[in-house]
This record gives structure tokens, C-alpha cells and sequence, in this order.
């Protein structure tokens, strides 16, 4: 029979995922300063995750998640981060005016360019596509599985919407953001999102678009299908 654990035991097991949690998240942080590497940082932290909880390194699953496809992954976000920008900014006009209407409309905008721009970087690391199908199924996920792919992708831009709405409440939240946030909210879209990301991945397998990749991101792909 299995040893039942002690206090001690439970405390330290606490400690040690806190304290992975914290270094993921620094690392993160740190792959996010040249701006134009945000979106890899957030996919080598997904892969991070999905790492640590199967028991593997959670650094090599942050190295593959960052490198794997990295030039596709960095012209999408560097794309797609202006048209970001452009919506959040539109969002803090209409709020600080109390325009209503265009208020809701510049929401509603961000939600859409914030959930493709999630979909387009982690259909890139986790179901390697030629860049047509990867569009198209990025496309698609936004419209599939869109209450998902909103939770993760607000989650994402959550710091810097408060930043931008509700500037008090950023700086009341800034040690959370440093400390343990993004880890947290990569945990929850790799759950979120598994399911979906399970499925683009079998179709691309059973009608032969999906690219022949070596490597860790390799074994992941087929341990989750496993499971």
C-alpha cells in the first residue's frame, strides 16, 4: 500500500510547484523583452506546462515550444500585434469617452484578433501545417471553439488591459503578474484548449497535411493523443 503523506510531504510539494511556476514565469518574462519573440515566449511556455505535468523538464519544453517553427511563429505575432494594439487602443478611446456602442464594438473587435492571434501561434507549434491549412484551421478554431479560445486569449492581454482601462488596478496587480500569472493562465489554456487542438491534429494525420517533425514537440504531440 502507498505511504500516506505527511504534512511535511504535502508542504514541499506545494512549495516545489510554486516555486516551478515562478521560474517558468520569469523566463517567460525574460523571452518577452525584445517584443517581437512574445508570442514564441507564450508557445515555449505552453510547452513548458504540458511538460511539467507529464514529469518531463520543464525547460526542454519551453526550448522546443520557443524554437520550434520560430520564424512562421514570429512574423504571425509581429503581424498580428499591431492589429492588437490598433483594437485595444480604439477600446480605451471609446471607454475613457463613454461611448457606449463603439465602446462594445472595439471589444467585441479585440476579442476576434485576440483569439485568431492565440489560435495562429498555437496551431503553429502543436499541429505543424503548411502556412494555407494553418490559417484556415486558425480561422476556423476562433468560430469552433470560441468561449476556449476567448478564455485563454483575455487571459493573455488580461495585464495589458488593465494597464490600459484600469491603470490603479494594474499596479495593485504587478507583483501577481511578475511572480506567477502567465504560468497560471498557460496551465489553463493547456487544458482549455486540448481538446481542439487534439482534434485539428488527428484530421491533419488522417488526411496527410501534417508535416513530418522531429523532436520533443514530436513526443508530445503523440503522449497527448495517447492520452
Amino acid at each position: 500500500c502507498m505511504e500516506k503523506k505527511t504534512f511535511l510531504d504535502k508542504l514541499f510539494h506545494v512549495i516545489t510547484i510554486a516555486g516551478t511556476a515562478i521560474l517558468m514565469n520569469l523566463l517567460f518574462l525574460v523571452s518577452c523583452l525584445p517584443v517581437v519573440t512574445i508570442g514564441q515566449a507564450w508557445c515555449g511556455l505552453v510547452g513548458a506546462i504540458r511538460y511539467n505535468i507529464r514529469g518531463d523538464k520543464w525547460f526542454e519544453g519551453f526550448k522546443a515550444g520557443f524554437c520550434h517553427r520560430f520564424l512562421r511563429g514570429t512574423i504571425a505575432w509581429c503581424v498580428m500585434l499591431p492589429v492588437n494594439v490598433y483594437m485595444l487602443l480604439d477600446l480605451q478611446y471609446a471607454y475613457v469617452g463613454g461611448y457606449i456602442v463603439p465602446m462594445i464594438a472595439a471589444a467585441i473587435m479585440f476579442c476576434l484578433t485576440a483569439m485568431l492571434t492565440t489560435a495562429l501561434l498555437i496551431l503553429n507549434v502543436y499541429v505543424p501545417t503548411k502556412i494555407s491549412l494553418w490559417v484556415k484551421n486558425a480561422a476556423n478554431m476562433v468560430f469552433k471553439s470560441p468561449l476556449m479560445l476567448l478564455a485563454a486569449a483575455v487571459a493573455n492581454w488580461l495585464p495589458v488591459l488593465l494597464f490600459l482601462l484600469f491603470p490603479l488596478g494594474f499596479f495593485y496587480a504587478i507583483m501577481i503578474f511578475i511572480a506567477a500569472y502567465f504560468s497560471m493562465s498557460a496551465l489553463c489554456a493547456t487544458f482549455a484548449l486540448k481538446e481542439p487542438l487534439m482534434l485539428y491534429l488527428l484530421e491533419a494525420r488522417a488526411n496527410g497535411t501534417l508535416l513530418v517533425e522531429e523532436g520533443k514537440i514530436k513526443e508530445a504531440m503523440d503522449k497527448d493523443e495517447e492520452e
